[in-house]
């Protein structure tokens, strides 16, 4: 009776659903203990199939007998069918030694013809469905045709369990590098389960490295990973204290632009970000993928790390401020705007930001943003007023009085920005604040031109308070 459809299909001890479309379909589970007995069972509505062995077993060249069993060993098959059961249980005697029995029901039959035609019928898809006699059978196949010969049996294989254990016992065979790609991308086409390609890959990912080609090869594997998980595992594994080529980077970050989790593409650039020497190429590219990040928490994350590279481009710090306008919280475009006014930046820079910065909702963010450009940056006339102007349109009087007194403590402040802090103020609905600001001008205005003393006077005219008002204008006396 032949075996045809069986399918192993392992989960670690867990049970595979058997499709309802299907009444043929498997479940099957597979166990091993602590003492290296391995189980598995499938079933499919008509028949349970059962197989349990312990120790090495070695088979015939066809795949058809076994050949010898490591002591201790045994290897037994049970099949139902509609309740027809047939048996054969093969064990060592040691020495090399070995007896072979065979059941129909409860009877013992003997071994041959019957018992020797069904093992002969039913062991080649049993072999290449479960991990039985694998590491003989890929010895094997090595030893009469190399590399290509494994892979040729690998493609035979259904279980993807099981192509990817024969390709990890490959892979402790003396594979010559040069085979490394052809390994990679025969597993990639072949095993279609993330866990166990990535599993394969980050396995053996010390070995892959040695080769450029190889390592394309893996980078490349990733996109065929449906997983953002396993992905992104496969890709830090790969890069850790390895440097990528700009040609791997590409591929990364092609792999990292069709994740769907904010978390996953995070992980991924910051596994990129901790490579040095990145060209500005690379770091352009990088940022550009930040756009693929909803959350704002690991877009302004990532942005961040990315501004702490030294050497950054004119086009870098122009495409961190385009993926800082796809933020929405005022916290996190802070934080960005922040750092990166650590950094010189030029005009068009800061006319880019300033024009950011003016979709701050929150008064405390804004006045924050605008009191570290004028700490940190050189401003132009024009940067200044629209400094000035972006304060003037803060709901809180607080807020825009400090902004506005860090404003007039600028060195060499021309009598013009001055004149224009101090129309300005005249949008202050608090006598306090408005007073607190034109005290901070005072000095400057005091042995000024005729033009200055009149924006403060004219400031001065808003305070209701006779009091504040009195303040202000002796101050200028």
């Amino acid at each position: 009776m032949a075996l045809a459809g069986l399918s192993f299909q392992p989960v670690f001890s867990q049970e595979v659903s058997a499709s309802s479309e299907s009444k043929s379909s498997n479940t099957t589970i597979i166990q091993q203990d602590k003492g290296g007995t391995m189980r598995w069972r499938t079933s499919n509505g008509y028949s349970d199939f059962n197989i349990e062995m312990r120790g090495r077993i070695e088979l015939t060249e066809d795949d058809k007998d076994i050949k010898s069993i490591s002591d201790d060993g045994y290897l037994e098959i049970n099949k139902t069918v509609f309740g027809s059961k047939r048996s054969i249980v093969i064990e060592s005697l040691g020495g090399g030694k070995m007896k072979r029995e065979y059941y129909e029901g409860r009877t013992k039959m003997d071994w041959e013809p019957n018992g020797k035609a069904w093992l002969g019928e039913i062991l080649p898809d049993i072999v290449r469905n479960t991990t039985i006699a694998a590491e003989a059978r890929v010895n094997r196949f090595f030893k009469q045709g190399g590399t290509a010969a494994v892979l040729a049996e690998i493609d035979k294989i259904d279980s993807d369990h099981v192509k990817s254990h024969y390709a990890n016992l490959l892979m402790k065979q003396p594979v010559q590098t040069k085979d490394y790609v052809s390994i990679v991308n025969k597993v990639a086409e072949e095993v279609n389960s993330d866990h166990y390609m990535s599993e394969f890959l980050r396995k053996n990912i010390s070995k892959f490295m040695q080769s450029k080609e190889a390592t394309t090869a893996v980078f490349a594997a990733t996109r065929r990973i449906g997983s953002d998980h396993y992905k992104t595992e496969v890709i830090k594994e790969a890069l850790r204290g390895q440097a990528a080529s700009p040609e791997n980077v590409r591929i990364i970050l092609q792999a990292a632009g069709q994740m769907e989790s904010d978390h996953y593409i995070s992980e991924v650039l910051r596994a990129l970000l901790n490579q040095n020497n990145l060209s500005d190429a690379v770091m352009v590219e990088m940022i550009n993928t930040t756009n693929n990040i909803e959350s704002d928490h690991y877009r302004s994350e990532i942005l961040r790390k990315a501004l702490q590279k030294n050497g950054l481009s004119s086009l870098s710090y122009q495409r961190v401020i385009e993926s800082i306008k796809g933020i929405e919280s005022d916290h996190y475009i802070t934080e960005v705007i922040k750092d990166l006014l650590n950094s010189k930046l030029t005009d068009e820079h800061l006319t880019l930001l300033l024009d950011v910065t003016g979709s701050i909702e929150s008064d405390h963010y804004r006045s924050d943003v605008l009191r570290t450009l004028l700490s940190r940056q050189d401003l132009t006339d024009a940067q200044f007023g629209k400094v000035i102007d972006n304060a003037g349109h803060i709901g809180s009087d607080h807020y825009m009085h400090e902004v506005l007194r860090l404003a007039l403590r600028r060195p060499n402040i021309e009598d013009s920005k001055v004149i224009a802090v101090l129309n300005t103020t005249r949008r202050i609905d608090s006598d306090h604040y408005a007073t607190e600001v034109l005290l901070e001008a005072a000095p400057r205005v005091k042995n000024g031109s005729v033009p200055l003393r009149d924006a403060y006077r004219n400031a001065a005219r808003e305070i209701g308070s006779e009091t504040y008002y009195g303040r202000a204008l002796k101050a200028i006396e």
